[in-house]
């Protein structure tokens, strides 16, 4: 039976203390980067292994020590209202913090909107807290870039903005949430979805919801394929309301999809000439509604990955921009209401899909990582 290589005999080989080839092996930029490769080498070719009864037995003693002296991580953010009152960003922050919770950290929320604070000043704080992991959670629109010193801090990113640095991703799977939109209203019996959304909303995700929306469209008839109406933010509510109307009469769907609040807003004070009010289905819901169908989003469960992610990293001291850039999706479920209801009384209009159409309608499937 072979011997097993310790650490103590990595030691004697290197010249150097065991506990400096305890850091070296598990990559800790406590030590310098010569060091480290220097033991790793000598290392792989004495064949030493890592013991992975003896990491479960060390990561249970670590995390029984922080939950007696928590490890602080941060939260970072760029909104200018309190995080507790922003519509899916909250369920964000709660995922994330009871996560980090349940594996003995303390996450702490800071925000590049408070007064005093910018990237320079904040990474001065971090640092002079002894804060080397954080979270950039989904930062609002315009936020293009964060520039820290990112090679001495663990990171991952919740969505895509800020769109700079490109750190490993956690987010909702937003394409395959608007395609099962689309095949559940197709199976309630609606043959002509429209899409409705702000006009800059899915390029805050790479226009996954334009792509997952024509994408989805294909498992529809020819002439039931509705373009998006992309509203416009700074438009006035009657001119709104009046583009709505003309995008109605010219497609004439029967079934909205969008977010509700928006939709109700706009359908509001309808002219004699405005077609009636169609089915709506709402693909970006927070939690199951009382009246609306539509998507539910598993928000907190992103967070809570983006938390387990970080942990991860840290515990092999991963820090800086990643080489290659991985993106965890978490995936979304419908949710039935009164807001669209059976067409006419029909269900499962799935036979005139056809094959390849039903394939991409089979939208139960778990979330993916890439």
């Amino acid at each position: 039976m072979p011997v097993r290589v310790t650490l103590r005999d990595i030691a004697g080989r290197a010249g150097v203390h065991f506990s400096t080839v305890s850091l070296a092996l598990k990559n800790s930029p406590r030590l310098p980067e010569g060091t480290r490769k220097r033991v790793q080498a000598i290392a792989l070719e004495m064949g030493y292994r890592h013991d992975p009864w003896l990491d479960a037995l060390l990561a249970y003693r670590d995390a029984n020590r922080r939950r007696l002296h928590p490890i602080v991580l941060g939260y970072v953010t760029s909104w200018d209202a309190p995080i507790e009152t922003l519509p899916h960003h909250r369920l964000f922050w709660l995922g994330a913090r009871r996560r980090a919770e349940d594996l003995g950290f303390k996450l702490e929320h800071f925000s590049l909107a408070d007064p005093g604070i910018t990237a320079g000043r904040l990474e001065k704080i971090l640092r002079a807290r002894g804060i080397d992991g954080v979270i950039l959670g989904s930062f609002s629109e315009g936020a293009a870039r964060l520039d820290f010193d990112w090679s001495r801090l663990a990171a991952v990113r919740i969505e895509l903005q800020p769109a700079w640095p490109p750190l490993s991703t956690v987010s909702v799977d937003h394409l395959r949430a608007i395609q099962r939109a689309v095949c559940k209203v197709h199976e309630l019996g609606y043959a002509r979805p429209g899409f409705v959304l702000e006009h800059n909303w899915s390029k805050l995700v790479e226009d996954h919801w334009l792509m997952g929306f024509l994408w989805a469209q294909q498992s529809l008839a020819p002439e039931d394929r509705i373009p998006p109406l992309l509203l416009h933010r700074d438009d006035s509510l009657d001119k709104a309301r009046a583009v709505l109307a003309s995008w109605r009469s010219r497609y004439a769907p029967d079934v909205l999809l969008g977010p509700h609040a928006q939709l109700a807003k706009h359908l509001a004070g309808g002219t004699r000439r405005a077609p009636k009010p169609a089915a709506i289905a709402d693909p970006f819901l927070e939690t199951p509604h009382a009246i609306y169908a539509g998507i539910v989003h598993n928000l907190e469960a992103v967070g809570a990955k983006a938390l387990e992610l970080l942990a991860g990293m840290l515990a092999q001291n991963v820090r800086g921009i990643p080489r290659e850039m991985t993106r965890t999706y978490i995936d979304s479920q419908w949710s039935d209401g009164p807001s669209c209801p059976p067409a006419n009384g029909r269900t499962l209009r799935t036979a005139g899909l056809g094959r390849t159409g039903s394939a991409r309608c089979r939208s139960d499937a778990p979330g993916s990582t890439v």
